[in-house]
């Protein structure tokens, strides 16, 4: 896998999300980090953004995901993340970290967090 990455980190968005019926009807705060993989040996040397993933339309095809979708799990829309960020920029991988803030546990948890990443064919 490339070492090379851009991470988008600490996106907050907010969703209807769950499968409790209140998670679903009043919707939650979500916390994403998306990681995606490319060589930037080009782009380094031309100082074009041309040449690179434009990081701002990585972000706005993120966004579109979450507000056009409503999953029961958060595995789902970590993958439907990682597959669109796939299907629109030349990236070799895609990892998609959601963290969800608000939990039905003690407060002795501050969050859970699901990662999927997926790779390009």
């Amino acid at each position: 896998m490339l070492e090379e990455k851009i991470v988008l980190k600490g996106i907050t968005v907010f969703g209807y999300y769950g499968v409790s019926p209140v998670e679903r009807e009043i919707g939650q705060k979500l916390e994403l980090d998306i990681e995606f993989h490319h060589d930037f040996t080009k782009a380094c040397m031309t100082d074009s953004l041309e040449d690179t993933v434009n990081y701002e339309r990585v972000y706005a095809k993120v966004m579109e995901t979450v507000e056009q979708n409503r999953f029961n799990l958060l595995e789902t829309l970590a993958d439907a993340i990682c597959r669109a960020v796939l299907e629109n920029f030349p990236v070799g991988a895609v990892k998609t970290t959601i963290r969800k803030l608000t939990l039905p546990f003690p407060n002795n948890l501050s969050h859970v967090e699901v990662v999927v990443e997926r790779h390009a064919r």
